[in-house]
């Protein structure tokens, strides 16, 4: 899913405005930093996201048999590339 750089920001706002009611939670830096960092790993995750769906469809447009975009195979094909990708890609992060 695309997001906007509107939403990104908003998202950062928001979840660091629940960090910052929560209890639990104590800061150790400039929120300003914090609510930057927030924006770097939602932007980071969203490119990852991005990578991953690039690879599932280009697998799947490699497939002998042409599959197509939004039938009920492509649907199951494309969620089980996916999964594959994303447990990949979880392997190579520390």
């Amino acid at each position: 899913m695309k997001l906007s750089r509107d939403k990104v920001l908003r998202l950062s706002h928001l979840i660091l405005h629940a960090l910052n009611n929560d209890d639990g939670v104590e800061f150790f830096a400039d929120v300003q930093q914090i609510r930057g960092d927030i924006l770097q790993l939602i932007e980071a995750e969203m490119r990852t996201d991005e990578a991953i769906d690039a690879t599932v469809r280009r697998k799947i447009e490699s497939q002998k048999r042409a599959i197509v975009e939004g039938s009920d195979e492509w649907e199951v094909v494309y969620r089980k590339y996916y999964e594959e990708e994303v447990s990949r890609h979880r392997k190579v992060m520390p």
